[in-house]
């Protein structure tokens, strides 16, 4: 059984090397809910062998386990989808140009070819004509013959790339620190907390097209939560420290 209160919260998260030091500044994550934190026991029984008494409990006690968590978050932008994706994101950052000879031979079978650039725009082939003798999606930067094969040169000019690039699967470990500026929404009071070292394990799909009805997919994720070399707690709500 979950025991939970009214609690809405902003949540801040700074990336991990792998020794455990922040490389970047705190981001905002945007709309995070719920995010939960267990601490598990691992317990112990001394029972009795006396007669009368055998199998009964005499003596108990308890060692933490280990402290888990979960997430999701609906901000579907390029660092929560990293983090889903086990990737990185990149800033994207080449310049607008031109192209004045990019060599193409375009099938007859009508098959797709990319060009050396995305988002293109007006696309030349000598003597050609657009729409009736090649076609193009710009945004892909793809070409196709639209009857016998073409070969020849092609010109264009290519818009600058803005936002970012996410690599995918090139990390095996996804490890922030994270802070909640909180409140409870039944007391009104404020609260905060900070995890000093946790690792994202995704356990959502990214859908990347998804089905007509699908309306505000959540990226989900288990947490390990992590104790810090030097010290006895993983993190702290109000200066209280959690698992002690």
């Amino acid at each position: 059984m979950t025991t939970s209160y009214g609690a809405s919260g902003d949540l801040y998260g700074a990336l991990l090397d792998v020794n455990k030091q922040k490389v970047s500044g705190f981001v905002d994550m945007g709309e995070a809910s719920p995010v939960s934190i267990t601490v598990k026991l691992k317990q112990k029984k001394q029972k009795s062998a006396r007669k009368g008494m055998r199998g009964q409990t005499t003596d108990s006690g308890a060692r933490i386990d280990e402290v888990i968590g979960s997430l999701g978050i609906q901000n579907w932008i390029a660092k929560n989808i990293a983090m889903l994706l086990s990737g990185t994101a990149v800033a994207a950052t080449e310049s607008l140009g031109t192209v004045t000879a990019e060599a193409i031979t375009l099938p007859a079978d009508g098959s797709w070819i990319k060009l050396a650039h995305r988002d293109v725009s007006s696309v030349l082939i000598t003597d050609k004509a657009e729409d009736t003798d090649f076609e193009v999606k710009p945004r892909a930067g793809l070409i196709r013959s639209l009857g016998a094969e073409l070969t020849g040169t092609a010109a264009y000019s290519y818009a600058a790339e803005s936002g970012y690039k996410i690599d995918i699967a090139t990390k095996s470990a996804i490890r922030m620190a994270l802070i909640i500026d909180g409140k409870n929404d039944e007391t009104d009071e404020d609260f905060y907390a900070e995890l000093d070292s946790v690792v994202f394990v995704p356990k959502s799909p990214m859908l990347l097209i998804s089905a007509p009805e699908t309306d505000y997919e959540k990226m989900e994720f288990d947490l390990i939560i992590e104790t810090l070399p030097g010290k006895t707690s993983p993190g702290s709500i109000n200066g209280f420290a959690i698992g002690s």
